[in-house]
């Protein structure tokens, strides 16, 4: 009798914890938060969790604002993500954060013709990436894909700006 109560005991336990752990992982409904709360809780994540956020948010708002019908929604979302992710090694090559006063002019030079390498890989990945879209979505969708992609960012630079800076970081510099 012992044991058939220890072991039906330890289920019960092992059902709690489960349960419990899949309610600590529910989002919170941004919706019903007022802009102070969500400011609030969003401080309170961590820089990645922060990032996963933003990410989630911008291919949801990408989403919507394309009319991705359901049943292409999470091929769209593989693939958007794939494409960001291959964007951003291309741009992780280069990075501006020099002293542009202390080159020299050939050091100058060979920095310039290297942004505009970069600005071609860019573009020829976008190439690449509007073919695989182009499987998913209508051409006038991945059009209007590739032109929000400029704004998304500006508005969530918008809100960063709006909110501070995370922990940790100093506040963005004023361009």
């Amino acid at each position: 009798i012992t044991k058939s109560i220890m072991k039906n005991f330890i289920y019960i336990l092992l059902f709690f914890g489960t349960f419990m752990s899949f309610k600590a992982q529910e989002k919170p409904n941004f919706r019903e938060m007022t802009p102070e709360q969500r400011r609030e809780y969003i401080r309170q994540m961590s820089p990645e969790q922060r990032k996963q956020l933003m990410e989630d948010a911008a291919t949801m708002m990408a989403i919507k604002n394309l009319q991705v019908p359901a049943e292409k929604q999470e091929a769209f979302k593989i693939l958007l993500k794939e494409y960001l992710e291959s964007q951003k090694t291309i741009k992780n090559k280069f990075r501006a954060d020099f002293s542009q006063e202390n080159l020299s002019d050939a050091e100058a030079k060979k920095m310039l013709n290297q942004s505009f390498d970069l600005g071609q890989q860019l573009l020829n990945n976008r190439k690449v990436y509007a073919d695989k879209f182009l499987k998913i979505l209508t051409p006038q969708q991945v059009l209007k894909l590739f032109n929000q992609e400029g704004r998304m960012r500006e508005k969530f630079m918008e809100r960063r700006q709006k909110m501070g800076p995370p922990k940790g970081r100093e506040p963005m510099p004023n361009p």
